[in-house]
């Protein structure tokens, strides 16, 4: 009988141990995602069932290595054509530049001159973990700032951004009055939701407590707080135009998120659903409906011109 305080006692302390390895496990599949190399992202977007490859490998491109506020470089590729219009189109979570150049038809073949990189802890881009967008809106901001300094002030420069890439252009746009627009295809509104989300269709465990948990560990891992992530606080204060895009049957981030993100915007939006359209897989489905929606919001961005669809 003696020893049953001291056996307790140590299905306590068992208990305490394996509860902190299993969150300390699910904090690293937060911040360090199982990431794809080129070949796996290309072959991935090949399955969604639009790349026209060979078009845009028949293209030439400068080499971008920018040095990131954080100290590491931002891999990237600039494709020129000879205009004043610049879109910087920003992959998902686990993709890199590959997950970006599926649209650049779209753009490139009305003028514009494209931009893709590599997210941070991304493709080949340095970086210790992956933030969300609180760090990477910077060394977004770092690729605007190379733009400008090398081409002046009289460009124009747009954002196109997927997933986790959307979530990360408009917390740029928000801080960033330079960017002419945004297109924000199947981008989460706040990433303690997602979270919670993603805990209960993993788990079946609906505990905000669990997740501001989760929070402390990443505030002493990575140095941030996943309530600064969060679109939705700042839509109200973004003044530029976007163009909300999401799939109908995206089952990974809801299309109710884009909804209520759209409601959450003052002003100058647009939205389009894509029925059939999962999770990043809007334009693939509908290719030519994908495009007539980019052309009509971009000839509402610029009056003066008259884009035509054409991919």
């Amino acid at each position: 009988m003696k020893y049953i305080p001291y056996i307790l006692l140590g299905i306590v302390i068992l208990a305490i141990v394996y509860f902190l390895a299993v969150i300390t496990r699910y904090v690293n599949r937060i911040l360090y995602p199982k990431t794809k190399t080129y070949d796996m992202a290309k072959e991935k977007i090949r399955k969604q069932g639009y790349f026209p490859e060979e078009y845009i490998d028949s293209l030439t491109y400068e080499p971008l290595n920018l040095k990131s506020p954080y100290g590491y470089m931002i891999n990237g590729r600039l494709y020129p054509n000879g205009s004043d219009k610049y879109v910087i189109i920003v992959h998902g979570i686990t993709m890199n530049l590959y997950g970006a150049l599926k649209y650049l038809p779209f753009f490139y073949k009305k003028g514009f001159n494209v931009v893709v990189f590599d997210l941070r802890n991304h493709g080949e881009t340095g970086g210790d973990n992956t933030t969300y967008g609180y760090f990477e809106k910077w060394d977004l901001k770092t690729v605007t700032d190379y733009l400008f300094k090398k081409f002046g002030d009289g460009i124009s420069v747009g954002l196109h951004g997927e997933s986790m890439g959307g979530t990360i252009s408009m917390l740029n746009m928000a801080m960033d009055k330079r960017i002419r627009y945004g297109i924000i295809d199947c981008a989460f509104s706040d990433l303690p939701e997602l979270l919670l989300l993603k805990l209960r269709q993993d788990t079946r465990v609906h505990s905000k407590k669990l997740i501001n948990l989760v929070n402390l560990f990443i505030k002493i891992r990575a140095g941030f707080s996943i309530e600064d992530v969060s679109p939705l606080k700042e839509l109200p204060t973004i003044s530029q135009p976007i163009l909300f895009i999401h799939g109908a049957k995206d089952d990974y981030v809801p299309a109710a998120m884009t909804k209520a993100m759209y409601s959450f915007k003052m002003d100058k939006k647009f939205m389009y659903i894509a029925e059939g359209g999962e999770h990043g897989t809007s334009m693939a489905t509908s290719p030519d409906a994908y495009d007539e929606k980019v052309t009509d919001f971009l000839n509402e961005v610029y009056p003066d011109e008259h884009f035509i669809t054409g991919h």
